[in-house]
């Protein structure tokens, strides 16, 4: 795409660069070599195959509308703010919870840190974990594990808070341990 919008550049667009690349790509036996491997098949029916610059193969590779305008998009904008509100509603949430522990601050505190992590890494496995890199199956495997280890943690979240002292209550206890540790 890079390349693309570079040649779309007032630079590259001007007579004399034109002139030049399509000398270039009419030479006899560089334009047969390259138009014939870089051009789908269907093109290849033009008259004069030797003669058809390479400009044109180049061209092709422009950016174009969405692939899927005709299906239902999805709007990843309602999910950014969403993921955005989750962030700002943690900021004041784990003071409170931590002041006043219950169980529905806890169980708050615990679907939000969950969430928020979630999107966290569901967004470094889809980024580096790329089929174009490690293949079909890898980045599936990977994308699962992001769904396996936040039902996990989300299920040992709930646990400590319905069968144990509470989330809040876990981390002041925490604390209170590293602080009897130093004295």
């Amino acid at each position: 795409m890079a390349f693309s919008m570079f040649l779309r550049n007032q630079a590259c667009t001007s007579r004399i660069f034109t002139q030049q690349v399509m000398r270039l790509a009419t030479q006899p036996a560089l334009a047969h070599r390259t138009v014939a491997s870089t051009l789908p098949v269907r093109s290849l029916a033009i008259k004069d195959a030797k003669l058809t610059p390479i400009l044109n193969a180049v061209r092709s590779l422009r950016s174009s509308a969405v692939r899927m305008s005709a299906e239902k998009g999805h709007d990843h904008s309602k999910l950014w703010v969403v993921e955005r509100a989750v962030s700002a509603a943690l900021i004041p949430l784990i003071p409170i919870a931590l002041l006043i522990p219950n169980k529905l601050f806890d169980s708050l505190m615990a679907i939000l840190i969950t969430a928020h992590s979630f999107w966290g890494l569901e967004a470094i496995a889809v980024d580096y974990v790329r089929a174009s890199l490690f293949g079909p199956v890898i980045p599936k495997i990977a994308i699962g594990l992001v769904y396996l280890l936040s039902f996990a943690t989300l299920g040992g979240l709930f646990y400590i808070i319905t069968h144990d002292i509470g989330l809040a209550n876990s981390i002041r206890q925490f604390w209170s341990v590293k602080s009897e540790q130093k004295a």
